[in-house]
């Protein structure tokens, strides 16, 4: 781990074996003092993420509970076994993806739960230890086809479907396709032009109004622009100070304090927010400090490009 003002490594203490990821890209972009606090000092804080709690932990378990019936569909098992017995609300969601799968997905290559990671330093600075990190992603599914199209698929068990400019904005937008055309020439069917690659958000809220983003080399200039301006500001920081907190207002309190864990640590509340107020439930922030690296490097040595 870098040691705060070591000259020799002038960064903030992220733990060598860290991963960028969607999930601290967005952490940083929402709130950098999130990102300090969780990746940085890695603290635990035990602040209750929605209320009620129950309903909240409930609604997790199911979201990853389909999650592994989906993954287990597109390996080839049968649905209908699968379908057996389930509780609900996940029988009707399973059903939901049974009726409403998204149309003309292509059939050639598959890859289901995949992890993807490619280099991510500040370019110019090949002397720079930052040049070790890696920027990863996990994808619920990619489908190609002989002819270079790629979907990248991603199932969403949010109360609501978003805007999808709402969801444009979100850092996982970019960051999967990103990763997913750089990573490109080592996939069976790369290497991948950035016009070859949509993402699909498919919501067991809305079956049948799935959102689709179109990609592009102008997207992927831009979106590389933007991440490395981002690495070059979480870089630039050495101590809390760095990482300043969201400015306090009631719009901010509302979308990232209520649901953040950080919450009372940072004088932003003490109550979660209502289950009912969330639109997206990425807008939730909780790290188990046991996982909250999210990649390992043993998650991305393997699958390393």
């Amino acid at each position: 781990m870098h040691a705060v003002n070591d000259p020799k490594h002038p960064y903030p203490r992220l733990p060598d074996t860290f991963a960028f990821s969607q999930s601290s890209l967005q952490a940083y972009q929402d709130c950098p003092r999130r990102f300090w606090l969780a990746y940085v000092e890695q603290l635990p804080w035990p602040a209750v993420e929605a209320a009620p709690v129950q309903d909240h932990e409930q609604l997790m378990r199911l979201g990853a509970a389909f999650h592994r019936l989906v993954e287990r569909v597109e390996i080839g098992l049968d649905p209908a076994l699968l379908a057996a017995s389930l509780p609900p609300p996940l029988d009707a969601w399973f059903a939901a993806y049974r009726a409403h799968r998204p149309a003309h997905l292509p059939e050639a290559h598959k890859e289901v739960e995949r992890i993807l990671s490619v280099p991510f330093g500040l370019e110019g600075r090949p002397d720079s230890p930052e040049q070790g990190f890696r920027l990863a992603a996990k994808y619920d599914l990619i489908a190609a086809d002989p002819e270079g199209r790629v979907v990248i698929v991603d199932w969403k068990t949010s109360r609501r479907r978003p805007e999808p400019a709402t969801l444009r904005q979100r850092l996982q937008s970019l960051i999967y396709p990103y990763v997913l055309v750089e990573a490109s020439p080592s996939l069976p069917w790369g290497p991948v032009q950035p016009e070859q690659v949509e993402m699909l958000y498919w919501f067991t809220a809305a079956p049948e109004q799935p959102i689709r983003f179109r990609y592009d080399g102008s997207q992927h200039q831009e979106n590389q622009r933007r991440l490395q301006q981002l690495l070059a500001e979480i870089l630039a920081g050495q101590r809390p100070a760095d990482f300043p907190k969201v400015p306090d207002t009631e719009a901010n309190r509302r979308r990232f304090c209520q649901f953040c864990v950080y919450r009372s640590r940072c004088n932003r509340g003490t109550a979660a927010g209502d289950l009912d107020d969330v639109e997206d439930m990425e807008d939730f922030f909780a790290v188990d400090v046991t996982a909250a690296l999210e990649f390992t490097l043993d998650d991305v040595a393997e699958l390393a490009f």
